[in-house]
């Protein structure tokens, strides 16, 4: 077994060809850069069992060679994922169960079920790989930034693809956030947390509910209010990227979600300290989510006016997809998580 961990950054397809120029790849390059095109098939049942439990099984097309490949639940946070992966050759692309069977979750592992899979969807891309890294002894690090470019296809449905993973290859966690920083300072990118395969899922017709984030008590103020804020980044950026395609309901629940995040980081007495200036990026981005909203609240004024607002409240929330603070947000508030926890261990 292999642990993958990654961060997933999404950009706008108008600034892939800005990537390659970015200083930090040719002063951390420690190879040649690659380019592969990648074709990739997902399989699940018809009840999407495998989704349901968390897993993704796909038979990858590189080159001349077929890869199958297994990868199950794990940890996320802030586009970090950190989760189990099996991979196996294999000479023609035809599932072989035996070889991933013995990793599947026990409710996944029947032959009844297991005897109905079938493709889903595609996801067919063309990725650039630049091999990344620095240090000496405990401080080195590498890290594979892998561009990829192309579409998910789901029967006659397609959606275009356009992101930035970076993957760890050795080193502290530490250094794939601050590489991924410095990236979002040069170019817009959007945090995701959810995986090719989560899209192309939701692109075949299983449709997630909005991610909402619940209110609860989890044994102590300070692990509640962490949770909250882990929870809040967890919506967040999902949430932004649904209110600048268009959906008001998504825009209305990411100014609550930005109340919350406000209120829990003004709750924790060292964070407020030593996190002003995530905070104040906070309230800004609340602001301008608040401006393309708050509109609304003006009901009896005409129609002709609300359509008006309407239409500048929409180019308000796209002119944040072409800013960097959005990206820099939530990798400033992944990392600071993952330094919490590490100071809890």
């Amino acid at each position: 077994m292999g642990a993958e961990t990654e961060l997933k950054l999404g950009l706008l397809p108008e600034y892939g060809a800005d990537v390659a120029g970015l200083p930090i790849l040719e002063q951390y390059s420690r190879a040649e850069p690659e380019c592969r095109q990648l074709d990739n098939t997902y399989f699940d049942t018809p009840e999407h069992a495998l989704t349901g439990a968390r897993v993704a099984l796909r038979i990858r097309r590189d080159g001349e060679r077929y890869i199958q490949t297994l990868k199950t639940a794990g940890e996320g946070r802030a586009g970090l994922s950190v989760r189990g992966e099996w991979e196996w050759q294999l000479d023609e692309p035809v599932l072989d169960l035996d070889k991933f069977r013995p990793h599947l979750p026990p409710q996944l592992n029947d032959d009844s079920l297991l005897a109905q899979l079938q493709p889903v969807f595609d996801t067919n891309f063309e990725r650039h790989i630049w091999l990344l890294g620095a240090g000496e002894g405990a401080e080195a690090w590498q890290v594979e930034v892998a561009l990829d470019r192309g579409e998910i296809r789901a029967g006659q449905q397609a959606m275009e693809l356009s992101e930035l993973e970076l993957e760890l290859k050795s080193g502290p966690t530490e250094a794939l956030f601050q590489l991924a920083l410095e990236i979002a300072r040069q170019i817009p990118v959007q945090v995701r947390d959810d995986s090719k395969a989560q899209r192309g899922y939701a692109l075949a017709g299983l449709q997630r509910p909005p991610f909402r984030v619940a209110l609860a008590f989890n044994g102590s103020e300070d692990e509640t209010l962490v949770e909250l804020i882990s929870d809040c980044l967890k919506a967040w950026p999902a949430q932004l990227a649904k209110a600048i395609a268009g959906d008001e309901s998504a825009l209305q629940e990411l100014n609550r979600t930005l109340d919350l995040m406000l209120a829990a980081l003004e709750s924790q007495p060292d964070i407020a300290e030593h996190c002003q200036v995530l905070i104040s990026q906070y309230q800004r981005l609340r602001a301008d989510t608040g401006r393309a909203w708050d509109w609304r609240l003006l009901e009896m004024m005409p129609a002709s006016w609300q359509q008006v607002q309407r239409a500048k409240a929409l180019k308000l929330l796209q002119g944040l997809s072409r800013k960097t603070l959005p990206g820099q947000l939530a990798l400033a508030t992944g990392e600071l998580l993952w330094q919490i926890d590490d100071d809890a261990d």
